[in-house]
This record gives C-alpha cells, structure tokens and sequence, in this order.
C-alpha cells in the first residue's frame, strides 16, 4: 500500500501480540494497568507503530485514547531511550555519542537551539477534551517515568498569554490543540521551525467535526501542515460509530493517500426503551404530558446513582433542569445544568463534580455528547429523539463508558407524534442503521480564509502551490483554477466591484508574478484575531456577584426589565443592573421565572428516520385495512413497547383514517382546511425531513405566487409543511401539479431565496469567516450590530452587481445544502409524478396535520407550552375520540 495510491483503504486486521512490538517500558506498564488489549488497540496500534494513517472507529469506552497514544509514545521512547541520548533539532535527531545530553537521556532544552520540536498534535474539536487528555496522558508518562522527557501541552484560545510564550520557546513533544489554534500556529515562524519534524497527528471526534466547516477548515490545515514537514504525515482519526467509513477515511487523509481502516465495534448490550405519558388515547388532557415526563424523569433519577438528561435545545436543559430541582428539593444540590452557554468554569465545575461521582443528574444540550469523560453513568435519559441515529448511538454511549457495562437508555416521548418517532428511532438504533456522514465541500470563505493565512505563513508563496496544497484536502479536491482566480480577485480588493473604490479597505493580498503576498502588518493582526469559521453572536456575560454563569442572547435581554426573574444554570436569579457588555443578577427564589431562549436551530429529522416512519405508517395502514386482529400484539413484540402506548398508536391511526387518510409510500397527500379566520390551510405530506420539507416549501410557496398571486405563510416540520393562503388563492389539483414538478426547481430555489432572510443571515457568517467583515479589529471586539449592518450593506452591493461573488455563491451553497437539505427536496419532485395525489377538503386539521398547525401559532402562545397546546387544540376539534 503506496501513499499516493488513490483511494487505497484497507481493513485493519488486529494483532493480539501487539505487546511485543512495544518497548519494554510502555509494555512492562501496560501489563502493569491492563489484562490485555482492547480490539481497538489490536487493530490502530501496529498502524502508528508503522506510521501508516489509521480512523478508528469504536464506541465510547473501547480504549481509543490509549490505542491512538501509546504507539507515539512508545516512538519517543525508542528515540531517547534505545538510540542512546538524543537530541530533537527542529525535527531531526541529533546524536550525542558522549552521552551528556542530559541526565537519563532527556534534552535540556537551553542545549538545542529553538527547542525540541513538536512530536505529535493532537486535535480536539471542544477545549474540554484537551484539558481531559493533557490528564489522562500526564497519568501514564508519570507511571512510565517519562513525566520529565515527553512534555505535554495544550494551547487554545483559553490558554494564558505566559504558558503560550513558554510554548512556543520550549516547545512540547506533545500538543493539545483546537482547529482554531491549528491554523494560527502554522502562521507563525516559531512555530513553523518546531512543527518540522511532526511525524503524527491525532483528530479526535472525527465524525462530529467533519460534517461542518470547522472539518474544512481543520482539512485545509492539515495540508498546510503536512506540506510544511519534512516526511509524511501518519494521521490518526478517531470516531465514534459512523457511516460510511470509506468517506470518513478519505476525509482524514485526502483523496489520493492511503489509510487503514479500523473498525472495532464491540459486541457491546445497549438497552434502550421508550416512555410515553400517553395511555390509549393520543392525547390525554392538556398538561397532563409535562407534568408525567416530568414525574418519570424524577422516579428515573431517584432510582439511579448518576443520570445524564440530555435535551434538544438549552432552553429544554434548562426548563427541565430548575423543574427536577423543585421536584427533588432533597437531591437540589446534586443536579445540575450543563449547555455551550454557560461559563467554562460553570461547566467545568459540573464535569469535576459528575466524573467524581457527587452529582445525582446532569441537565444537558448537545454538550456532554462528545467524548469529555463523565465516569460512571447508569443511566441516558433522552428527552425527545435526538433525530439522528448517530446522535442516538453517541447519547446511550455515554452510560455505562465502559465496553464491558450495559448501556441502558430511555427516549422520552413527548406527545403521539414523537411516540412514532422515538418507535422508529429505537429500533434503528437497535438495529444501528447509521445516518451517513455529510461533508461540505468547496466552501469559498472558508478557501479565502487559508489563502491569506498560507501567504502570511510563507510570502510570496506562488498561486499554484497554493491551488496544489488546497487540492489535497478532501472537501477541495474538485477546486479548479478559475475557482481559485475568483477568490484570488476577492481577496486582492473586495471583488470586480468594490475592488476599483475600496481596495484599500477591502485589500487582503498582492499579488507580483503570481506570488501572493499580504499588504501590511495589520492584515496580519487582522488575520490572527479571525481565524476560525464559528461566527460572532450577539451574546451578554450574565454575573451573578464575581461569578460569571454564563451568556444569554441580546435579544432575550432586550425583552428583560430590572426585576425580572429568569433561570440560568438551573438557578433562577433576578436581573439587577444591565450595560452594553454585560448585565448583573442576584439569588431569588419564586415560583415562573422566565427560560431564556437561544436562538439554536432545531435539530432536522434525518432522511433515514422519515424514510422509515413512512414505511411505519405503510405497515400500519395496511393491517388496518384489513382488520388485522393481531395488530396490538405486533406493534408490542415488534417495537417492544407497552400495550397502553400501542394502543395510542392505533388510535391515532384510526383518527386519521377517520377524518382524512393516513399518508403512506407513494402517496402524496394534501389536505385543505379552512379555520374560522377564513384562511385556507394546504397541508402537504411530504415526509423528508425538516430540512427537507422546508427547502420544498420555499419552492413551491414561490411557484405559488407566480400561479395565483399573493404571498404564503409557510410552517416547517419533519413531517410535511403547511400553506396559509387567502380565499382568493384557493388551488386545484392541476395547479398543484403545476407546482410539485423538478423541472427548473433549481432556479425557482434560488429566486425564492434572494427574498428571503435565510441568504442574508448566512452571508453574515460567511462574510466574517472569509475575513470580509471580521469578528474583530486590532483595538477591540467589534459590536454585533456593526457586523451585521456592515454585512447587510455589502449583501445588497453584491447581490445588484456582483452575483457571481464568491462569497455570495457561498451563502446561497451554504442556504441550499446545509441550513436546508435541496437534494432531498429535489429528489422528492422528481419522484412525486409517480406517486397516487390526494387532494381533499377536511372539516378539520387532522391528527397527523395538528403538529404542523399548532407550529403556527406557537409565537402566540406566552403562558402556555406546546405540548400544552396541542393537548387542547386535540380535544377542542375531535373531541373524546
């Protein structure tokens, strides 16, 4: 296997004798610590050993750390311990035959001129996991005796200014880094010198980092990196379970080296069962939801010794959190709220506390997914389905951390159609049917940002090795030249237009006989105070005395008068004193404080998930038909849930059939109700997904507009999407068709965005990310109000007369792939002729519509919950039924 043979993956054979490869000191302790070695381990550490790039992929608790590290450790180790006293010279060995290198073969660092380089990085997408790894290494190099001779550090953005200086002077043997500080390192000549010699690289979490420009960015530099060292990279990625790994592979070293592939799924027993507060009927009387989850949820935990509670949305870990406090005021103490937008050291706090076994509960977001060690957990409780089945898997992973303990989890439903869902989503996870992993590709801001950094890191650097090393990267390998030349024309003034009066302003890079160099000094600065592809949000530090608890919306706090109760890190406070920068808060107590809102967007259905709740309803449907007696019994052993939720199911299905018709494969259904307001409400069935459904729904509310005139009101869910039209707007079957055809649906997308404000919000992003209006200037953070004015000015410039801008093109690839899922929607209308259409009038929303309606009217709803809501709405239009 060659390092430039195209797509040369192999399947990673493990060696249980791995051990004898080792060096005595890293043998002789692992024999100490461990029985044997885990699969993971058989199969990644002969790979580092031989400096061939390995992913592996394995579930939490499989040994990953050790299967990545101690084949590099065990590297260092041969270095200084059998070629006698050596010495690390920017990267290159220096044999000291007098043997006076220092005592036991280690280096003094004043003898070697720059300092030892840099040995290995490792990559982390969240700074908690480098501050649990700088730990779980530092344990093992003690134990060994190593502590003094392989150096350990970790440099993020949280890193004091002093502890970087002593980095950069005396760099380590190991680096613990962000993508972030990847990028800003490799600018920097120090740097440079002692990231010669770089013989590894580790990226942990690989699956969560790929999908996102966070992966793009983290690829291109890699590249840089790898065009920087003297030899070949050998690159280690680590991943939970993921699909397919061949891509993944391709993402971690490019597209034309090779890669081994280690896949250590271990036989691991995962329980996972499905809660519902509901009991025969659909819906039971309205608040009767919240308040059973919430009984279930404090019966779970009481029962448990460590429970982590993860919700979709902060404002779900928050408003669970505080009620789980009230409810368990003996336990109050020992459960706690953890989200991205508390403080660090809030979050580190609760971590510690977690991990040492004195907390009870955890209230989490997304945040505890990764792999941040949580100790001992016995049980996941997941508050709705996390919408994808990779999520699910990485969640119920957390309990147990071990692969020799049972992960035991419990999806909670919160009404029928999250019943359905979590049904569906239990089984797959069973069956672990992975949702496959998306990558962006050719993301011009991103593309730009690298271009101004690889002329920063070597001037006069020339265009086509520019173009040679983005090439490399997975996500850019189809770039062209005449791409590249684009955002080369940007980045030289602003673009065709702005460039003849604002080059100036606009200028990032010269270029002399196709060398690229930057301008001045201040690009520079300019450069390293916006590296990264996370934008700036308009956020307020909340103190509670000294204290920082965490950060709230500007918006939320507009909304705030001095006074007010609300929860923050599942204590309620009331708000005492505000300013521009941050505001203040004092203890209170109270019954109603206010759960703030983070403006988060939900999590889409995946297409795997919808797929299969289609083909649910089909098999349902079909048993109804014909009067299956056996159907109570089938839904019990088949989805192993209880005889009281079947029979909700069921009973949700008859409803349907009764109002309307269960919409199935290749059955397009649209249904029609006019309220009382007068306003005619098309509701289509089209099951692919938010991301999905929203991408059609933009499509054909502007189709809509050019058949019949008028503006839409459109609503957004999984499951379908709804059209609130006027009277006069009202359309038939022949027109619809007119609509739901993929013939120009392209361009009738990118029409009905240019109206919209989904291009603009992403332009803000990509604007800041491809250093058109940065984060922050040289003299201090610029205020958010600036960025977007600034942005939205040069948004509409562009958009009249430059609409080819690379910026702007990535804005609308950006709207299109990934806030929305156009692919999905396009395939759906090339697909649609086929199908059976069913156009009918209903005398009322129907049962599997109420989600898309009670979506409408959810702003309206200020002293009610959702779930609240649809409970009446249920019994207020069928009644008893």
């Amino acid at each position: 296997m060659t390092q430039d043979q195209p797509g040369a993956y192999r399947i990673a054979q493990g060696e249980p004798n791995v051990g004898a490869r080792l060096s005595p000191v890293v043998a002789t302790w692992f024999e100490r610590r461990f029985r044997e070695f885990s699969e993971a381990q058989q199969l990644c550490i002969p790979r580092i050993l031989a400096r061939e790039s390995v992913l592996l992929s394995s579930p939490t608790g499989s040994g990953k750390t050790l299967a990545a590290f101690l084949g590099i450790i065990d590297d260092l180790v041969r270095e200084t311990r059998v070629s006698g006293p050596a010495r690390r010279c920017r990267g290159r060995i220096v044999q000291d035959p007098s043997g006076t290198a220092g005592r036991n073969g280690r280096p003094p660092d004043s003898a070697v001129p720059g300092g030892p380089g840099i040995h290995a990085i490792y990559v982390s997408p969240l700074r908690a996991l480098t501050y649990d790894l700088q730990k779980n290494l530092q344990q093992p190099l003690a134990e060994m005796g190593l502590d003094g001779q392989i150096r350990v550090a970790m440099r993020t953005s949280d890193t004091p200014a002093g502890e970087r200086r002593a980095i950069r002077r005396h760099p380590p043997e190991i680096l613990l880094i962000t993508p972030e500080s990847l990028a800003i390192i490799l600018c920097q000549n120090d740097y440079r010198e002692s990231l010669r010699g770089c013989r590894y690289v580790v990226i942990d979490e690989l699956h969560a980092i790929a999908e996102n420009k966070r992966g793009v960015d983290l690829a291109l530099s890699m590249e840089r990196l790898e065009a920087l060292c003297e030899r070949p990279l050998c690159r280690v990625g680590l991943s939970a379970t993921v699909a397919p790994l061949e891509r993944m592979a391709a993402f971690l070293v490019g597209p034309r080296r090779a890669c081994w592939i280690a896949n250590a799924q271990v036989a691991r027993r995962q329980v996972i069962e499905v809660f519902s507060p509901v009991r025969k009927q659909p819906y039971p009387p309205a608040g009767f939801s919240g308040t059973r989850i919430l009984e279930e949820a404090k019966r779970l935990v009481e029962k448990s010794q460590s429970v982590l509670v993860f919700c979709n949305t902060r404002s779900g870990a928050e408003n669970i959190g505080l009620r789980l406090k009230q409810l368990l005021p003996e336990l109050a103490g020992r459960i706690e709220i953890h989200h991205s937008s508390l403080d660090r050291s809030v979050r580190l706090q609760v971590e510690d506390r977690l991990k040492n076994g004195e907390l009870r509960a955890v209230v989490c977001s997304t945040s505890l997914e990764m792999g941040i060690d949580v100790g001992a957990i016995d049980l996941v409780i997941m508050v709705s389905t996390p919408k994808g089945i990779s999520r699910t898997l990485q969640r119920l992973g957390r309990a147990g951390h071990s692969i020799h303990q049972t992960s035991y989890g419990v999806l909670v439903a919160t009404n029928i159609n999250d019943l359905i869902e979590c049904v569906v989503t239990a089984r797959l996870t069973r069956e672990r049917r992975l949702d496959p992993v998306r990558i962006p590709e050719l993301c011009w801001d991103v593309i730009a940002q690298h271009v101004v950094g690889m002329a920063m890191a070597a001037p006069m650097i020339h265009r086509e090795e520019v173009l040679a090393v983005l090439r490399r990267a997975w996500p850019c390998r189809a770039l062209t030249a005449e791409g590249l030349e684009q955002v080369l024309t940007y980045l030289q003034g602003g673009g065709r237009r702005l460039s003849a009066q604002y080059a100036d302003v606009f200028g990032k890079i010269v270029i002399r006989e196709d060398r690229i160099s930057l301008p001045s000094r201040r690009v520079e600065r300019e450069y390293l105070m916006n590296v990264g592809t996370i934008p700036a949000e308009g956020v307020i530090t909340v103190f509670l005395g000294r204290q920082k608890l965490g950060q709230l919306e500007e918006g939320f706090i507009k909304r705030l008068n001095l006074g007010d109760r609300f929860v923050l890190a599942g204590r309620i406070v009331q708000l005492v004193e505000t300013n521009a920068c941050y505001v203040k808060v004092k203890a209170a107590g109270g019954k109603g404080p206010i759960v703030p809102s983070w403006n988060a967007g939900r999590m889409p259905l995946t297409s795997g998930i919808a797929q299969e709740v289609v083909r649910f309803r089909t098999e349902i449907n079909r048993r109804l038909d014909r009067q299956d007696p056996g159907l109570l019994d089938w839904l019990v052993e088949t989805e192993e849930i209880s005889a009281s939720n079947a029979e909700a199911i069921i009973a949700h299905f008859q409803a349907q059939r009764r109002f309307s018709r269960v919409p199935v494969e290749r059955l397009l259904l649209i249904e029609c109700y006019q309220g009382e307001d007068g306003l005619l409400n098309y509701f289509f069935h089209s099951l692919i997904g938010r991301s999905g459904n929203d991408a059609l729904s933009r499509i054909i509310s502007y189709r809509m507009k050019q058949v019949v005139g008028g503006n839409a009101m459109v609503t957004v869910d999984d499951y379908g999407f709804l059209l609130s039209l006027q009277p006069f707007q009202r359309m038939t079957l022949p027109q619809l068709r007119q609509l739901i055809r993929v013939e120009g649906a392209a361009e009738a997308l990118e029409r009905a965005l240019r109206d919209s404000e989904l291009v603009r919000w992403q332009f803000r992003g990509v604007a800041q990310t491809g250093l058109m209006v940065p984060r922050n200037r040289p003299g201090g953070e610029r205020r958010l109000r600036q960025i977007r004015w600034n942005a939205e000015i040069l948004f509409r410039v562009l958009q009249e007369h430059e609409p080819d801008h690379p910026l702007l093109q990535e804005a609308y690839r950006q709207a299109e792939y990934t806030f929305l899922d156009a692919e999905r929607a396009f395939a759906f209308l090339d697909e649609a002729p086929g199908y059976e259409w069913d156009l009918r009038e209903v005398p009322a929303v129907s049962p599997f519509a109420l989600g898309m309606y009670v979506s409408q009217i959810r702003e309206a709803m200020l002293h009610e919950s959702p779930e609240e809501a649809i409970e009446r709405l249920y019994h207020q239009m069928y009644g008893n039924e």
